[in-house]
């Protein structure tokens, strides 16, 4: 059950940013830019699980450091290149807020994984993972933008609030895993994130939320309303 929802969850969140670009996205070649793009994500993420690569901690710095660092690398370069500057010409703030939202199926993804003995309980809403209200904030924004007198300054907060939780589940993550630096010490160990399909909790939710938050900010920083 677990693993059919990690494939659910991530094949739903992908299409929920799919569905909104090919809303707002005039240019059908930037909408096929997402598409291809997911897919060059799915299928490189699923390939990296299978082969046990990132689970491997012999290797000194483990390659799955790494991989987190990729995944940060590209979404910068997602949200700060020439598509993501038409992205955020024509898909408005609201909506860009609210996609957040669907930050709510890799927290039932991470219970679901608790329950069945793969992830510890820190990295879930019973214990040091907050990223709940990131989801929950982004849809009551997206509910209640129309009559906010200054829904720029709320996008604000709810940015900042959201990336800072975003951050901590992922540090959470990363120090529960078994590295040399290993922090939280109760089993299980994060290893199940290294393997498919659970490799697009990281590859796939926390690349979109990343991505997500990096066209937010740059939309944000311009001064258009």
């Amino acid at each position: 059950m677990t693993a059919a929802f990690a494939i659910f969850s991530a094949c739903a969140a992908a299409a929920l940013v799919l569905m909104a670009l090919r809303r707002y996205v005039p240019s059908k070649r930037d909408v096929r830019w997402g598409l291809w793009g997911y897919l060059a994500i799915f299928l490189v993420t699923a390939g990296l699980g299978l082969s046990g690569i990132l689970a491997d901690v012999s290797r000194m710095p483990p390659p799955f450091l790494f991989f987190v660092l990729a995944l940060l690398v590209v979404s910068v370069g997602i949200a700060m290149s020439a598509w993501g500057g038409r992205v955020i010409s024509a898909v408005p703030l609201r909506v860009l807020i609210g996609l957040q939202g669907f930050r709510i199926l890799p927290e039932i993804l991470l219970d679901l994984a608790w329950r069945e003995g793969l992830a510890p309980v820190q990295m879930t809403w019973h214990g040091r993972n907050f990223d709940i209200v990131s989801a929950l904030s982004a849809l009551l924004l997206f509910a209640l933008w129309p009559r906010l007198t200054n829904p720029k300054v709320w996008a604000w907060l709810q940015s900042i609030l959201a990336f800072g939780l975003l951050v901590n589940i992922v540090s959470v993550a990363v120090l529960s895993a078994p590295l040399p630096f290993r922090v939280f010490m109760n089993e299980p160990a994060n290893r199940f994130v290294a393997f498919f399909p659970y490799i697009w909790l990281p590859g796939v939710h926390v690349l979109t939320a990343l991505i997500l938050h990096g066209l937010t900010f740059r939309r944000l920083a311009q001064k258009r309303p």
